[in-house]
């Protein structure tokens, strides 16, 4: 994920201790976030369905639909993020296309892996 790389060098990166929730489930979507140090675990109810890690993403989908988020994110390390505003996100989209085949890729995965998991 080249693309989504060049944010570790973004200067309003946020830091979040392990154990932090920095999403949750229910609540408003103005940012995504990507990671540029550390992990998190992406929770739906008390399940853990995805951890990411540096140059990985979350809370995407908030910001394509207008939905509350549909998880909740909590901090597996000490972690450092760089928060990704919508109109910000709009931009990229329009502008970057490997940013946006790099979203859908990793939207695909997602909804891959939760299949999975209902299915078996």
């Amino acid at each position: 994920m080249a693309t989504i790389d060049i944010f570790r060098h973004f200067d309003n990166k946020l830091d979040h201790k392990a154990g932090q929730t920095i999403v949750e489930s229910g609540s408003a979507g103005r940012d995504m976030y990507v990671v540029v140090t550390g992990e998190a675990e992406i929770r739906v109810g008390d399940q853990v369905v995805e951890t990411v890690g540096p140059g990985k993403f979350f809370g995407e989908m908030a910001l394509i639909d207008d939905s509350p988020r549909s998880a909740t994110v909590v901090a597996k390390t000490d972690i450092q993020v760089v928060p990704i505003s919508r109109e910000r996100f709009m931009f990229l989209v329009q502008n970057t296309p490997f940013f946006a085949i790099e979203v859908m890729q990793a939207l695909v995965a997602r909804l891959r892996h939760m299949d999975s998991l209902i299915t078996n």
